[in-house]
């Protein structure tokens, strides 16, 4: 089987975007594959918002600390292989499909007791990492949880430390209507006489992960309270900080964009201090230099590339723009999918630009851009649809101005972003269910 053909199995066999609840069939797969995900040290990371960005930081920590590091973040912008780092790069397709074909084995035996066993999309891809970093040797990973944390397939691994960064209300329908659901749910990471760092948690929800954490003997350090920092310069690409926790570390800078960035960046290494004792300043300085995330506020060959694709992430994007290019003249490529609030983000992005393009995302979830258009039409002068989003491209290439911007979709933001990097679309993109 190659690379194509695994990913084929894995989008049509595994079907993607089913969520299936309960930890009895993750469990049952590691067992037959004898436990991968006891083989290394971990940071399990959860959160509404943030928790990505936290994730890949710890990744960087562990890395530039000398520790053969791998992990597992969800989604990926441009290829699978983007969910299972390996000190600091995608994973190899060669080692990719040599523990596939482990856990594939495997899942297929369990397929056979039927639907309730056989293993969805996501719990055959977070086994799939742990079976990679198993065969790769690595001695730590950071996790991220996919969704939640409680049933979450990532919830079998016992870390040294926990993390919750954010909750607010999302995905309601399968966590909860308020606060206080969700950060039930979220806190279920939380694990016997394991540290605990949380970030800025609104009060209701606060009070449940200290009510949880108490009952599992779990101590919990607090931003602001335990640890803290402060803003030195916000500058693109190099952002800096002063670090206040069991020791003072002064002018962190961080490649990361954003003004969440500095909160991101100090509840990581809050939970690096309670990861290992032995930190080096000019190794904890290399981590953040070098933590790089895709298509998150990035500069990629003269475009500026963010997801931004729902009313909270495109206020967070605004705000950065603001914060960095506030006095530039912009152009936008936006796309969005049909089932997110177009109004409310087109009201917000469309006033920033002097053009808007709208475009289609290669997704079956965007089949109406044309209503994308006419809402545009609402918020700015200028307007065009270019459906096809290599051709908008082509045409912003050519724009006079001073930046230039694809917004509004991750799947945009991959395609293009894959287009820029390769020249072509890459066959991974065929079929990727979207």
């Amino acid at each position: 089987m190659n690379f194509i053909e695994a990913l084929k199995y894995l989008y049509f066999q595994r079907p993607y975007g089913k969520i299936k609840l309960g930890l009895y069939r993750i469990e049952e797969l590691l067992n037959r594959l004898e436990n991968p995900e006891n083989t290394f040290k971990s940071i399990h990371v959860a959160g509404s918002n943030g928790k990505g960005s936290v994730t890949t930081f710890s990744h960087y920590l562990m890395k530039e600390h000398g520790f053969k590091t791998g992990g597992y973040i969800s989604p990926h912008l441009s290829t699978i292989l983007e969910r299972f780092p390996i000190n600091g790069n995608f994973v190899s397709k060669e080692r990719f499909l040599e523990s596939f074909e482990k856990v594939k084995l495997e899942s297929e035996k369990m397929d056979k007791k039927g639907e309730e066993f056989s293993p969805s999309f996501f719990e055959f891809a977070t086994a799939l990492a742990f079976q990679i970093d198993k065969d790769e040797g690595v001695e730590t990973a950071s996790v991220e949880v996919g969704l939640g944390g409680r049933y979450d397939a990532t919830n079998v691994i016992k870390p040294e430390v926990s993390v919750i960064v954010t909750i607010s209300l999302e995905h309601t329908k399968i966590l909860g209507h308020t606060l206080q659901e969700i950060a039930f749910e979220k806190a279920g990471i939380i694990k016997e006489n394991t540290p605990v760092v949380i970030g800025n948690i609104p009060e209701q929800a606060k009070k449940v992960i200290y009510e949880i954490a108490e009952e599992k003997n779990a101590k919990i350090f607090e931003l602001h309270r335990d640890f803290d920092f402060e803003i030195v310069n916000y500058d693109f690409n190099k952002n800096i900080i002063n670090y206040y926790g069991e020791k003072t570390y002064k002018n962190i800078e961080i490649k990361l964009n954003g003004a969440h960035q500095p909160i991101n960046a100090a509840i990581a290494l809050k939970a690096f201090e309670l990861f290992t004792k032995n930190i080096n300043e000019e190794n904890l300085k290399l981590a953040f230099k070098n933590a790089f995330i895709p298509g998150r506020f990035e500069m990629f060959k003269g475009f500026l590339l963010d997801g931004s694709h729902n009313p909270q992430a495109t206020e967070k994007f605004i705000e950065n723009l603001n914060l960095y290019f506030k006095n530039k003249s912009k152009v936008g490529i936006i796309g969005i999918l049909d089932d997110k609030d177009k109004e409310l983000i087109l009201s917000k992005l469309c006033p920033l630009f002097e053009q808007v393009i709208i475009t289609t995302p290669p997704s079956h979830r965007a089949l109406n851009s044309q209503e994308t258009y006419e809402i545009a039409k609402k918020y700015c002068k200028n307007v065009l649809f270019i459906h096809e989003p290599l051709e908008a491209l082509e045409y912003v290439d050519n724009v006079n101005v001073d930046l230039k911007i694809v917004a509004g979709s991750f799947y945009l933001v991959g395609y293009i972003r894959d287009y820029l990097n390769k020249g072509k679309i890459s066959e991974e993109w065929k079929i990727m269910r979207r």
